[in-house]
């Protein structure tokens, strides 16, 4: 029985039509893992995926990428020739991996990333070097233990990357470390973390900030030290999310001590003052360009036009030159006698 049941089943392939076998092999082409870094664009920029691939390393590969997707593979450590062949990224995707360390000089020449993503990996500390990359707008640190040990982290202040978005969710930090002035700053996320503290001092060199996320982090904190904080969102206007908005309700909360704000507005006035020459300087180097961009259209313009003229001239000039030549017959018996005296003289 089961010998007939095989060759009943060899013989439905083999006589299965050609296009039936075709699109079963078509099928399984789609539902395969990829194996290997594909190509394409986004956003009109040139980048690599090669999420999922469950790859130890970086393989080689094009130049001239805006966007590499890495995320979802093994990757445990970024040296300093990990990511060297591609300055040119803008995206970085590090997600989900198994990253540990990263060396102080890993990106070094990355002056033009400005999203990094290095959530869900199992970082203890993270090198200066990140925080200080000239077009940085972005920073994804949520999932990695920083600051798990006992261990400060060492920060290089002042912090030169033009932060606006900072995610540090469920990094287990019990106290936030001190960024200084991060006067570009508009989304910060320290949600699902235990704080012990929050301190005001904290936020006020953050001049611009609009949204802070607090889900599931201030369950550890006594309800008047969440008092002077929270009074100063209200006051800059910067909304904040929580899991649980009946505590700010209760009369206990209203009865807290704040600290007084004024010395905090010291503080952000001068962010908001360094923040203001900055935006002033991108300004007027943003008018340098456009002028310089004008000045040098319009003299590639002139000299274009002048050649162009010249050209015209040219042209006309060999134009009379050939007519004057057809109106002349070699022939002409006055040009002939000319020739004659002119001999005859000699």
């Amino acid at each position: 029985m089961y010998r007939l049941m095989k060759i009943l089943f060899l013989a439905s392939i083999l006589f299965v039509p050609k296009t039936w076998t075709k699109e079963m092999i078509e099928m399984e082409a789609l539902g395969a893992k990829a194996t290997h870094c594909t190509y394409e664009y986004a956003f009109d920029m040139y980048g690599a995926h090669c999420a999922g691939l469950r790859l130890t390393k970086i393989p080689k590969l094009r130049g001239g990428l805006e966007i590499l997707d890495f995320s979802d593979n093994k990757l445990q450590a970024i040296h300093a020739d990990t990511l060297s062949s591609f300055t040119s990224i803008k995206y970085l995707y590090l997600a989900d991996n198994r990253i540990y360390i990263i060396d102080e000089d890993a990106f070094t020449g990355f002056t033009y990333l400005q999203s990094l993503d290095l959530s869900n990996n199992v970082l203890l500390n993270m090198p200066n070097s990140i925080l200080q990359l000239p077009s940085l707008r972005k920073l994804y640190l949520r999932g990695n233990p920083i600051l798990y040990t006992s261990t400060e982290l060492a920060i290089v202040r002042p912090i030169k990357a033009p932060l606006e978005l900072l995610d540090i969710s469920d990094c287990k930090i019990k106290v936030l470390p001190y960024w200084g002035s991060l006067p570009q700053l508009v989304y910060y996320n320290i949600s699902y973390n235990p704080l012990t503290t929050l301190n005001t001092s904290h936020f006020a060199p953050m001049c611009n900030l609009e949204k802070v996320d607090l889900t599931e982090s201030t369950d550890e904190l006594k309800l008047c030290s969440m008092r002077s904080p929270f009074l100063w969102f209200q006051e800059k206007r910067i909304s904040f999310q929580l899991e649980d908005y009946s505590k700010l309700n209760t009369r206990e909360f209203e009865k807290c001590p704040s600290n007084d704000l004024v010395l905090h507005n010291a503080t952000y006035n001068r962010c908001k003052a360094d923040y203001l020459q900055v935006q002033s300087v991108k300004t007027t180097r943003r008018t340098w360009l456009t002028i310089s961009g004008g000045l040098a259209g319009f003299l590639i313009g002139f000299i274009l036009l002048l050649y162009l003229m010249h050209r015209h001239n040219v042209a006309q000039t060999k134009t009379k030159s050939e007519k004057l030549k057809q109106a002349t017959p070699a022939n002409d018996p006055d040009r002939n006698a000319t020739a004659n005296l002119l001999r005859n003289a000699s």
